[in-house]
């Protein structure tokens, strides 16, 4: 089951007393959280920076603490480039972390940011992948400078 969510059709665009930048924030973690509620075991979704900063997070409650997202997502896909490197493989298309209860899925969004999506251990690998490749593809033209900064400044005020 494909989930229903685009950027063009995502919300009507309002002009909020928040401005532009604010509206693009709440589009942004809008399409993460239809993400997340649209696709069947996916209980966390994450966009880090290419620093480690968590940008947006859309979570159900039993997700780890925001504190422990960025560093296993940037550690995670560290891991990985450095592994590709060592091996002459050419560059990570995905990680996937598979445990007995869940799965930890990292793919690059732009400008080295990551998307995290941990899902639980029935969830469709085929289909989390491709749904995550579909999101970027996305927002990956969306995730620009100026919204990566406003995000910043947004995460830092909400947490």
């Amino acid at each position: 089951m494909s989930p229903m969510y685009a950027i063009e059709a995502a919300r009507p665009h309002q002009q909020s007393p928040g401005g532009a930048a604010a509206d693009k924030v709440r589009e942004f973690r809008w399409l993460l959280q239809k993400f997340q509620t649209d696709l069947p075991g996916v209980f966390d979704v994450a966009v880090v920076s290419a620093d480690g900063v968590l940008l947006a997070r859309c979570s159900a409650p039993r997700a780890p603490a925001p504190e422990l997202v960025s560093p296993i997502t940037s550690g995670l896909a560290a891991l990985a480039f450095a592994a590709s490197s060592l091996h002459g493989s050419g560059p990570v298309r995905r990680t996937v972390l598979e445990m007995r209860h869940g799965v930890l899925a990292v793919v690059a969004v732009s400008d080295g940011s990551l998307l995290a999506v941990a899902a639980d251990q029935g969830t469709d690998r085929a289909v989390l992948g491709y749904e995550m490749t579909r999101l970027v593809q996305r927002v990956g033209h969306v995730l620009t400078a100026e919204l990566r900064s406003t995000l910043r400044d947004h995460a830092t005020v909400a947490e």
